[in-house]
């Protein structure tokens, strides 16, 4: 009887605690940070909050509820001891690389470790409307500019087309973000003019991305328009250089 009490104590407080736990299992736990107290941990998490309040990673991954969180590492064996974490998830070993590629292309910092997991898995969710292609960044003494290319998911549906962004972002040296600029396209060739619908170029100096777009035109068609545009960083500014031409005018088709 005594025996049984216990076990009921016990549950008791892991309810107040309010921490399912699951029989412990092998596991690879994302982290996004955190330092050696609760206060530098706090600290680490607030700059995930202020990041995902600005749509940073916005439709390429999505954290399960009740994440993130923090967590001492004394807890959880696997992890070195005396530290406090910010945990983004807890994944199977296979499904833990495909989310750490997402978030490395927003955050290199980011870190995996094996662990055994005493709690239910909690593996970040992919998408849904963004997958990564490709990321880069350019680091400077007093901040780092960063692009990252995504497409849409492939689908079988013949009247959704491929679209890409480019999605740049200047960020201070403690992490926090101080600018963010997307721009979107169809890659493929343009019917109607025979160039590249979007270009993204991760090369040199700093991302540039072409891209065109279609406006209003008459009987002889549609207007078609370029846009070129060039990143740079003016100290805590994101700087998108942009220029912009006019490839097909059928304004003066219109009937009268």
């Amino acid at each position: 009887m005594k025996a049984s009490g216990f076990v009921v104590v016990v549950a008791v407080v892991l309810a107040w605690t309010g921490v399912a736990r699951a029989e412990p299992r092998p596991a690879q736990l994302l982290i996004w940070g955190g330092g050696k107290d609760t206060a530098e941990a706090e600290a680490s998490l607030g700059r995930w909050q202020e990041r995902a309040k600005k749509n940073e990673w916005d439709g390429t991954l999505k954290v399960a509820e009740g994440y993130p969180r923090i967590v001492q590492s004394d807890t959880v064996p696997g992890l070195k001891p005396g530290f406090v974490v910010v945990v983004l998830g807890a994944c199977e070993p296979t499904a833990a690389p495909k989310v750490m590629e997402t978030l490395k292309a927003f955050e290199p910092a980011v870190y995996v470790r094996d662990v055994t997991w005493a709690e239910p898995l909690a593996c970040p969710q992919l998408g849904p409307e963004w997958r990564v292609v490709q990321s880069k960044s350019w680091k400077k003494k007093d901040n780092t500019l960063t692009a990252v290319l995504l497409q849409t998911p492939e689908t079988k549906d013949p009247s959704k087309s491929t679209r890409q962004a480019l999605r740049v972002m200047l960020r201070a040296p403690d992490g926090r973000l101080l600018g963010l600029d997307e721009r979107s396209g169809y890659p493929g060739v343009d019917d109607f003019t025979g160039k590249e619908g979007f270009v993204p170029t991760l090369d040199g100096a700093g991302p540039t991305v072409t891209y065109l777009t279609i406006g209003g035109g008459c009987t002889g068609g549609p207007n078609v328009y370029e846009t070129r545009v060039k990143y740079a960083s003016d100290g805590d500014t994101l700087s998108p250089q942009v220029r912009e031409r006019t490839l097909l005018d059928n304004s003066n088709t219109c009937d009268r």
